[in-house]
């Protein structure tokens, strides 16, 4: 008898460290401040309402600008978000795109998030002025993986642009801008989106929008690209 309460004891333990941490089913991933295994860069995580490992969720990664308050963004978008259903992820990345490391670590940190919280294989993304850099740098590079994205106030200067995707998926991606009225470098910015529409266009995407916020200044507009990209969303 005590031999098979001892065995029955080993084999709940096994199935416990089994659902345990990143790589269980059923366990819900930790939040708040992670270090990705794979990069060792650091980022926030934040999961929906109701998340639970049956189902798949829309990872939406926003990306600071060059102040690099990451846990003010990350909060900003989790204020905003209510009750829909992103994941969102906020990497603390620095370089404002100078660094090809950075796109290198944002993409890894996804497949990671992916994979330990049923992130969907598409993900968002923002970029919010100097974060505009590493957005585009997806938005350009690796169509292929976005569901949708959104410049807010986003600068563009093609800065790590080793060449630009023909993935087909390229054409019909969804990219819109946010620009405040109001914005103390609005035209400086509004030149900038209108040099990355031309080269998009140049290079087959079809798919881009603008709206000039009115009475808004320089800011990440969580409220509005989080409805952009539900609207994205497939309907129920």
């Amino acid at each position: 008898m005590h031999r098979t309460a001892t065995l029955l004891f080993g084999i709940l333990a096994l199935l416990s460290l089994a659902g345990g941490g990143w790589g269980g089913e059923t366990a819900e991933p930790q939040q708040g401040l992670r270090t990705a295994a794979s990069v060792n860069v650091q980022y926030y995580l934040s999961l929906p309402q109701g998340w639970t490992a049956k189902s798949t969720w829309p990872i939406l990664v926003t990306i600071d600008g060059s102040g690099h308050n990451f846990q003010g963004n990350f909060n900003g978008f989790i204020g905003a978000r209510g009750a829909q259903p992103f994941i969102i992820v906020t990497p603390c990345v620095s370089s404002n795109g100078n660094d090809p490391a950075d796109l290198k670590a944002v993409l890894s940190i996804v497949k990671e998030v992916q994979q330990a919280a049923q992130g969907q294989p598409q993900f968002f993304i923002t970029g919010f002025s100097a974060g505009g850099h590493v957005a585009w740098q997806c938005i350009f590079m690796h169509p292929e993986l976005l569901a949708g994205a959104a410049l807010a106030a986003g600068n563009f200067r093609a800065r790590g642009l080793a060449e630009i995707s023909k993935a087909p998926e390229r054409v019909r991606l969804p990219i819109h801008e946010f620009l405040g009225e109001k914005d103390g470098v609005k035209a400086a910015l509004s030149q900038q989106w209108g040099d990355a529409v031309k080269l998009a266009r140049e290079n087959g995407y079809e798919n881009l929008t603008f709206t000039e916020v009115p009475g808004a200044d320089h800011k990440p507009f969580a409220e509005q690209v989080l409805a952009f990209f539900a609207s994205l969303l497939p309907k129920k």
